[in-house]
């Protein structure tokens, strides 16, 4: 008797990327085992690391299929530390039996065990392939940064992520005429921006208009679903080949002066939920198509 294909969903249980999917696999009539944290507390899970064994209050896990994301909606509401620790120690957890078990289908595979992208290294690196990339700093010294800001305009952003991209700051020299830590200063560029998921072989493009600097912070958004230009196609085909990714997403923005398309940086686990409403579920079931869960 064949087994229906099974997919395991792990990660908070308030993601809307794992919301989105758990629908679409509904949908389908896609069997779903979730391995998920947050307001309906916690699973009880054991791993026994020599027979590669997960139990999850007492029953095996068996799918053949796996989706899985690092929570951190948890503590975008609590603000508190010990709900981020705690959404990283699930996501390693579940993420090393997720690896070491070769026959479930898994996004990016290769590359899990990396832990995340350097934002700098992969500005530098799209750089060598061809990417137009904007005039960009890492720096933490003041006296330059307010060079930069008396000659253009300059937007500043975290290094690690996870915050807004804002205008740079006009910060007071004092002391020793350093922030306590670098961060990415780049020449501020103009809407619209675009966005390109890659989920296996398939591509998706959307543009995106918003009044403000970082559209995730817009009050109103507007996005479309149009085609990715093949030159952008080839080049994001070889870095992520390179990266080992296989589910990704690539942020562009428009040069005002040639409106060319700057490469801001590559995702290596985006949230899709609301580009997948735009385009009527085409991202969600091209995920569960490319893990095998449904036919082309």
């Amino acid at each position: 008797m064949t087994i229906k294909p099974r997919l395991l969903l792990a990660g908070g249980d308030t993601d809307p990327q794992l919301v989105r999917l758990l629908k679409r696999a509904a949908l389908h009539d896609i069997p779903v085992h979730c391995l998920l944290t947050g307001q309906s507390g916690s699973p009880r899970l054991h791993w026994d690391i020599h027979r590669n064994r997960l139990l999850d209050d007492d029953k095996e896990v068996a799918v053949s299929a796996a989706f899985i994301r690092q929570d951190v909606f948890a503590y975008l509401k609590s603000n508190n530390a010990q709900d981020n620790s705690a959404a990283r120690e699930w996501f390693v957890s579940v993420s090393g039996w997720l690896l070491s078990s070769p026959d479930i289908a898994l996004c990016n595979r290769r590359f899990l065990p990396c832990g995340g992208v350097n934002k700098p290294y992969m500005l530098r690196l799209a750089l060598s392939m061809g990417f137009n990339v904007a005039d960009t700093y890492v720096s933490n010294d003041l006296l330059a940064m307010a060079q930069l800001h008396e000659h253009g305009e300059w937007v500043a952003k975290p290094v690690t992520g996870g915050a807004y991209c804002t205008p740079l700051a006009a910060h007071e020299i004092t002391g020793n005429n350093i922030l306590s830590y670098p961060q990415i200063v780049q020449r501020r560029l103009a809407s619209p921006e675009l966005r390109v998921f890659r989920i296996g072989n398939a591509w998706f493009g959307f543009l995106i208009q918003a009044e403000a600097l970082d559209y995730r912070s817009a009050s109103s958004t507007r996005m479309q679903v149009v085609d990715v230009p093949d030159d952008l196609v080839e080049k994001l085909a070889y870095l992520s080949d390179h990266l080992g990714l296989d589910f990704a997403a690539a942020d562009f923005k428009t040069d005002s002066h040639t409106g060319e398309w700057q490469f801001l940086e590559i995702n290596t686990n985006p949230m899709f939920a609301g580009f997948d409403q735009v385009a009527a579920g085409a991202l969600s079931d091209a995920l569960l198509t490319y893990l095998g869960l449904l036919q082309e």
